[in-house]
């Protein structure tokens, strides 16, 4: 299992060099190309909306084409390669930088990113559903990604840059060594992982439900599925106090606190920091729990985002970031590897309970969800520092300011966060009941193929 794991996870590491710089993106187009916080934040949210539209429809088509022909594999290949295209006119601009060309070619980007992503997160679900096999195939894909943050840090270390700062230049680098490695090991992952089994039988369900029928049906099989509507309220507040802390943290550090050139350093040492604790994050869940890992990574997010809206321009130092830092990094790996262990573990049920199986259907849902959210609280994050009068090109911040940034990334965060562990309390699915899950499945696996 560990290698076929090592497989699927591979093209992260160049999807991490991607996804670096594009995390960047509305600070280096607000500083250096000039365009607005809040016309950024504008397309942030139109490109939500535009998921709301293409998520359910890849969704459909390849839990269609999965069904006829038992994979998923040419949606992820060309979602891969239209990332490649897209991410690289973002990162090394084609032409004259404007709103317009911004919005454009973002919006195409993450058209190509849900083609990509829905189903390759169905795949992984189907590679196993023995769900020990299932957390040591997240806690790698986690463990890979952080490789591919480490690298992305790194880059601006490179003895081609004047500075160690996030400039338009590094994140061109970073994009062309991400697109150099996406490319070859996402062929890899193709030839070498397998689709996985069937849990339906082919003659048990049509063979191409109608787009309406198959959101009708999944809207009934959702709306019983307590598992699958409590996640959603927890990751609805998770990934929305996760949001506007993260998505503001590198302003936070570039423009109010005016540590830019610390901001690669303090990657690189969270990285190492998290590639040391992401095998610990693995037998913390094993020995306690997925959900109380969950609620632990909640905890420590809490305490990260209080205690940044302490931290001020006259007093920072870089011990106080790494700090920061680290608690964000700590919470990230615990929810990176439990919370798609945990949700696997709801499709799992979903299936068990359908007589279809409509597993990237949830995925495209769940995902719409928690984009939306992360973009929304991208938005409402750079929203509020913007009206509240955060000026990114400032070398100086006015008290304004200060106020401005601490309730857009702590205050209001540190009360989103909160609710989430409400939600997570009440998740029903533990390992004894997910076991049983997993052997009444591998039982309709057996009879599919015996038939």
């Amino acid at each position: 299992m560990l290698k076929t794991a090592l497989a699927y996870a591979a093209p992260t590491l160049g999807l991490a060099l991607l996804l670096g710089p594009l995390g960047l993106l509305p600070v280096i187009y607000a500083k250096y190309f000039g365009l607005a916080l809040t016309s950024i934040a504008t397309i942030l949210l139109i490109g939500r909306m535009f998921d709301a539209i293409t998520d359910p429809l890849i969704a459909h088509y390849s839990d269609q084409y999965q069904r006829r022909y038992g994979t998923r594999k040419p949606f992820i290949l060309v979602g891969g390669i239209g990332m490649c295209i897209t991410a690289y006119c973002l990162c090394v601009p084609i032409a004259e930088v404007s709103l317009l060309y911004f919005g454009f070619f973002y919006l195409v980007f993450y058209l190509f990113s849900t083609l990509y992503n829905i189903p390759m997160a169905a795949w992984a679900i189907e590679v196993t559903n023995d769900p020990k096999e299932r957390t040591l195939l997240f806690s790698v894909l986690i463990f890979i990604s952080k490789v591919g943050g480490l690298l992305f840090y790194i880059v601006p270390f490179l003895p081609i840059f004047a500075s160690t700062e996030f400039t338009p230049e590094t994140i061109k680098v970073s994009a062309i060594i991400g697109i150099a490695i996406l490319v070859p090991t996402l062929l890899l992952a193709l030839i070498k992982v397998p689709n996985g089994p069937a849990l339906i039988h082919a003659e048990d369900t049509p063979a191409e439900p109608s787009f309406q029928k198959n959101l009708i049906e999944f809207y009934h099989s959702a709306k019983h599925n307590k598992p699958f509507l409590l996640y959603l309220g927890a990751m609805f507040f998770f990934a929305m106090g996760l949001g506007m802390f993260g998505g503001l943290f590198f302003l936070f550090v570039d423009s109010f606190l005016g540590q830019g050139d610390k901001f690669a350093s303090l990657g690189i040492m969270g990285m190492i920091f998290s590639l040391a604790i992401t095998p610990l994050c693995y037998q913390l869940a094993i020995r306690i729990g997925k959900r109380k890992t969950w609620m632990i990574s909640c905890g420590v997010l809490l305490v990260g985002v209080f205690y940044s809206g302490l931290v001020d321009p006259g007093s920072a130092s870089f011990t106080a970031l790494l700090i920061i830092q680290g608690i964000f990094i700590l919470s990230g790996s615990f929810s990176g590897v439990v919370s798609p262990a945990i949700y696997a573990d709801i499709l799992d049920y979903g299936s068990l309970r359908d007589t279809t199986d409509r597993k990237a259907m949830y995925v495209a849902i769940t995902g719409f969800f928690i984009k939306a959210e992360v973009a929304l609280a991208a938005s409402l994050g750079l929203w509020l520092a913007g009206w509240f009068g955060f000026d990114a090109t400032a070398t100086e911040q006015t008290e304004q300011s200060t106020f401005a940034i601490r309730l857009a990334m702590s205050w209001v965060p540190l009360v989103i966060v909160s609710l989430s562990l409400f939600f997570i309390w009440l998740m029903p699915l533990n390992e004894r009941r997910t076991a049983i899950v997993a052997r009444r499945l591998n039982q309709r696996i057996t009879m599919a193929a015996s038939s």
